[in-house]
Parts: structure tokens; C-alpha cells; sequence
């Protein structure tokens, strides 16, 4: 099987411009590393990741996922709609409730006063 691409030779100043651009690479790699012990590299560092914190939040309040505004409003509009039925509910056994204490209270009144004659 014949390779129909043909190859063409790097010339010796494309090499070294190759060359120089990676050690340029690895001292910028290196001096990060050096800097990391550097206090106000330090502080600098710690605020790139506070901002980046933070940004992961505000994408994800913003998003569309499980975790998003919108999401968490729609979860949270269906328990305000249970709860606000479990409270009808209740307000109609409050008041089946009431009307029961009254007629208990009726039946009692009237067994003691033919208990009292």
C-alpha cells in the first residue's frame, strides 16, 4: 500500500523556532511553579479560585439541570401546592372536628342534667 501523502522536511530554523518556542513552554511552566510559593501569588491564586467558585454556582443556578432556578422553583410550586391541600383538608376536619366536640359536649350536658333530676 502506496502512501499518496507526500511528507515534506522541516527546515533547520523551523526546528529551532520549534525548539525555542517549547523551552519557552517549560520555563513559563517552571516559573508557575516557582511562584506558587510566592505570597501574593498565593493570594492571587486563592482569589482566581473564589471567582471560579463562584461562577460554577451562578452556571448552575442559570443552567437548565436538576439544580437550576427554574427547576428548584417548579420542585419547590409543587409542595406549596401539597401543603396547601393537606391545609384545606385540615380546615375541613377542623370544622368536622368542632361540629363533633359540640355534639359530644350537647350529649354530656344532657346526661348530666338527667343524672342531676
Amino acid at each position: 500500500m502506496k502512501n499518496e501523502t507526500k511528507r515534506t522536511q522541516r527546515s533547520p530554523e523551523e526546528i529551532i523556532a520549534e525548539t525555542e518556542a517549547r523551552l519557552e513552554r517549560l520555563r513559563l511552566r517552571q516559573a508557575k511553579s516557582e511562584a506558587k510559593s510566592d505570597p501574593a501569588v498565593q493570594k492571587l491564586l486563592a482569589q482566581k479560585e473564589d471567582a471560579q467558585k463562584d461562577l460554577r454556582e451562578i452556571k448552575k443556578l442559570l443552567g437548565s439541570g436538576p439544580q437550576s432556578s427554574e427547576s428548584r422553583i417548579a420542585k419547590h410550586q409543587a409542595w406549596i401546592e401539597k401543603i396547601l391541600g393537606e391545609r384545606a383538608d385540615a380546615e375541613a376536619q377542623l370544622a368536622y372536628a368542632d361540629e363533633r366536640a359540640l355534639a359530644a359536649d350537647l350529649a354530656l350536658s344532657d346526661h348530666y342534667r338527667k343524672i342531676s333530676q
